[in-house]
């Protein structure tokens, strides 16, 4: 299957849904779903549009990254889609363009067609925002991202002046022959608006007015299927196009660990829920970008795929909760677990994961990422991950502890029956991967031996 079909088939669906909007959201369940089958046929490779070859020509890259990114991010967004659809039956069209966008993200081997994507899936999220009912949230986040997308525009402007082409494979071959220093500062930039979008320190500030007044289709889409897609792709670039000198290198290292520090401190104070996973969710996605800038894909792929399913039963069952008891503040969610056993223990396996707990999923791989950093003599970054990982544990924990003990009077709250046993199926397989190592060791072996970030093709 020729993998265009991934971006023009929802793109067109979702254009033709508008003139039908009552089955827009059966629409999204099928493209959806079909997305995610179709993964298993798509012909690897590279997908010349046009006809016109690079540098000139369009071109879509389906190399192991890039698959394993679409298997992510494509099933994420169904199970969003289908647990959360029947509450926002009007935004099908939306999702379906939304869905377009995060697949062009993943797949384009052209910098300025992935500017091109980005705005596609940031009008997309602008909108899906949109039912928050917080404009002025929406309107910050808009500028924000505006923002961002006009730094790493101004990025790639600067590198096509310097080498007139904007295809990846080719100008990463004509950066690796110059001083890493005369690309410092276009590649900076683009760091900077890839870092908007992907939650980092400093341009970061909409993440807290989108996240706090998410309901349970906006967090669990921005929180999970977004962050995933934008970690996929900053990890794309970073490994296959930047390359870093002293000074480079000293500036991304201040901005992921000043984050990573922040976030968990932030977490930490919080007194909210939602805030607790907003903050706690900059920090991880600082860990998971820097274990792209030191090289280690294949960790980097696991760790963005066991925090994209495990947000999605955090920030899915937040909002639930606290749309249905109207708050979110610790107090106020005390016993909620007591007559919900199912989501609380599915919700306290996803924390142990993301806490990388032995037994669970997430140790698996954060232990090999310590071991690798031990390994380079990165014990400084050791250090760091371990002490952000003690914050962690206390803050998580004593989130768990709220929502299972104390008073539940008055605040019974109705998951759905597909919720449960979705959030149930992830939690357990969280288990199984952490118990069963074979099955869990074979999957990161095949990840492990994946051809470099599409080297395989230049």
């Amino acid at each position: 299957m020729n993998a265009v079909l991934l971006i023009a088939v929802p793109l067109l669906v979702g254009f033709l849904s508008i003139l039908m909007k009552k089955v827009a959201p059966y629409l999204l369940l099928v493209v959806s779903f079909l997305s995610v089958v179709s993964l298993d046929y798509v012909t690897k490779g590279v997908v010349v549009i046009g006809n016109f070859k690079a540098p000139y020509g369009i071109e879509l890259i389906v190399d192991d990254y890039a698959i394993a990114g679409l298997y992510i991010v494509n099933i994420l967004f169904f199970l969003v889609a289908i647990l959360s659809l029947c509450d926002y039956k009007k935004i099908g069209s939306i999702l379906l363009i939304s869905l377009a966008g995060l697949n062009g993200l993943l797949l384009t081997g052209d910098l300025f067609n992935l500017f091109v994507f980005l705005e596609i899936a940031g009008i997309s999220a602008y909108l899906i925002t949109t039912t928050n009912r917080k404009p002025l949230a929406t309107f910050h986040y808009l500028v924000l991202g505006t923002v961002g997308s006009s730094f790493y525009l101004l990025g790639l402007i600067i590198l096509y002046g310097m080498f007139h082409t904007l295809n990846l494979g080719v100008l990463s071959n004509l950066i690796a022959q110059v001083n890493p220093a005369l690309v410092s500062l276009p590649l900076l930039f683009m760091f900077i608006g890839l870092g908007v979008e992907a939650k980092l320190l400093p341009l970061n500030a909409w993440v807290k007015g989108i996240l706090e007044s998410s309901n349970p289709l906006s967090g669990p889409m921005i929180a999970s299927v977004y962050a995933s897609t934008m970690v996929l792709v900053f990890g794309r670039i970073l490994t296959q196009l930047f390359v870093f000198n002293e000074t480079l290198m000293t500036i991304v290292s201040v901005v992921l660990v000043v984050s990573i520090i922040a976030g968990e401190a932030m977490a930490y104070a919080s007194s909210r829920a939602k805030h607790i996973l907003l903050y706690s969710s900059i920090a991880q996605a600082a860990i998971a970008v820097i274990v792209f800038v030191h090289g280690l894909t294949d960790l980097g792929i696991m760790l963005v795929a066991l925090n994209g399913f495990s947000k999605l039963i955090l920030f899915g069952s937040i909002t639930v909760i606290e749309r249905q008891i109207g708050s979110d503040t610790l107090t106020d969610l005390k016993g909620v677990f007591t007559d919900n056993k199912l989501i609380g223990f599915a919700f306290s396996v996803a924390v142990l994961s993301i806490l990388g707990l032995p037994l669970f999923a997430g140790f698996f791989v954060k232990l090999h990422i310590l071991m690798r950093f031990a390994n380079t003599d990165l014990l400084w970054l050791v250090i760091v991950i371990l002490m952000s990982s003690v914050v962690e544990g206390v803050y998580f924990i004593k989130l768990s502890m709220t929502l299972w003990y104390g008073e539940s009077e008055n605040k019974r709250v109705v998951f759905s029956t597909s919720t449960v046993y979705a959030y149930l199926i992830i939690a357990l397989l969280l288990v199984v991967f952490g118990v069963f190592f074979t099955p869990f060791e074979s999957l990161f072996d095949v990840i492990s031996t994946m051809k470099g970030v599409y080297s395989w093709l230049i």
